[in-house]
């Protein structure tokens, strides 16, 4: 066992929750009844059963909806319409490191917002706001990645207000929302601007990461530039994916899936936090209530170079935290502990072998 590698990367649900004889019985039973419809292009905005299910379950109309190749693709559409050279971007910091990638490749002047406890720095996104209007901000509000954090109510609202006053899009993504294992939910930061937030989620920590299934809830202004951008370079999303997820739905399946996910993943947070607690006190981290990670500031002394090297020689994986800053240097002490992958007992292996090679 001491040779034994733990992988603390990617957020990557475990083999052992996936649905897989559930997911077959859906497959089988929507190629039954709609084959010929599911087998041929179904043109972005895609599946329309899934859609209209999607539709029903966030209480808008299906106009609204966009489904698409898991909420990263989704992502890259937006940035690919609303940013070019010159244009600014708005992001959380840290934030997603693959939305940090595709917001660069634009070309666009990406500035980084200081997170708090609570969400964004409003102090922070207040000023930046009177320097410069940014075309998109993007924000990840509930159980953050790679942080962990929730955004507050009063902090919802007032990026709401700010993005009505300045007109600017928000991109709220939103793919662990449902995955809250204590405490209670706030309202989407999308239902307090509706015309100025598309409000994104998919399947992948949810059903199966494997199905890119995800979609978009905007206005039907930014629904259908998504789907001229779609149109025009993808022409049509995988359609028995989406006949899959629909079905799942139809038969009540999802939500009982989720509570599912929810008696894995909950003891798992739980052995996290309490491992940090007993073996690493000197690190600075949120609370999470819900999620997949858990970000930790480590004590000064540490550097990722080092770190990364250290960890390598104990057996253990991890994802360079200087990835999730617009300036990777403000990244040097930061880790995200991915912890839904790893049974309870690995977790504190994990954390033993993380605390014998931090400066404390």
């Amino acid at each position: 066992m001491e040779n034994h590698i733990i992988n603390l990367t990617r957020g990557v649900p475990p083999a052992e929750v996936f649905p897989i004889q559930e997911i077959q019985a859906c497959l089988e039973t929507a190629l039954a009844r709609d084959g010929g419809q599911i087998l041929t292009y179904n043109f972005v905005p895609g599946y329309a059963p899934l859609r209209q299910i999607v539709a029903e379950r966030m209480g808008v109309p299906l106009e609204q909806i966009f489904t698409g190749n898991g909420s990263l693709e989704i992502v890259n559409f937006l940035s690919a319409i609303f940013l070019g050279s010159g244009d600014t971007a708005f992001t959380e910091s840290p934030t997603y490191d693959r939305a940090n990638t595709l917001f660069k490749r634009t070309g666009a002047n990406i500035v980084g917002i200081p997170m708090e406890a609570d969400g964004v720095d409003l102090n922070a996104l207040e000023d930046a706001l009177k320097k410069q209007t940014p075309k998109l901000f993007y924000t990840i509000t509930d159980f953050h990645n790679p942080l962990g954090t929730v955004t507050s109510l009063e902090k919802r609202q007032q990026v709401a207000r700010w993005a009505e006053e300045y007109e600017f899009l928000v991109i709220e993504d939103s793919p662990y929302r449902l995955l809250r294992y204590q405490g209670q939910d706030l309202p989407t930061l999308y239902s307090f601007a509706p015309e100025r937030v598309v409000h994104l989620c998919s399947v992948s920590k949810l059903l199966a990461p494997g199905l890119r299934v995800g979609w978009a809830m905007g206005s039907p202004q930014i629904i259908g530039k998504l789907i001229k951008w779609g149109i025009d370079s993808t022409l049509a999303s995988p359609s028995p994916t989406q006949a899959i997820v629909y079905e799942y739905m139809r038969q009540g399946l999802f939500d009982i899936n989720i509570e599912r996910l929810k008696a894995v993943y909950a003891p798992r947070l739980v052995a996290l936090a309490a491992s940090i607690d007993q073996h690493m006190p000197s690190v600075i981290y949120p609370k999470p209530e819900g999620g997949f990670f858990i970000g930790l500031t480590l004590p000064a002394g540490n550097d990722m170079d080092t770190l990364m090297k250290n960890a390598a020689a104990v057996g253990l994986k991890i994802t360079d935290g200087r990835a999730f800053f617009t300036n990777p240097a403000d990244g040097e002490r930061f880790l995200r502990i991915p912890f839904c992958t790893l049974p309870p007992d690995e977790i504190e292996t994990a954390v033993q072998r993380l605390a014998g090679i931090i400066h404390h």
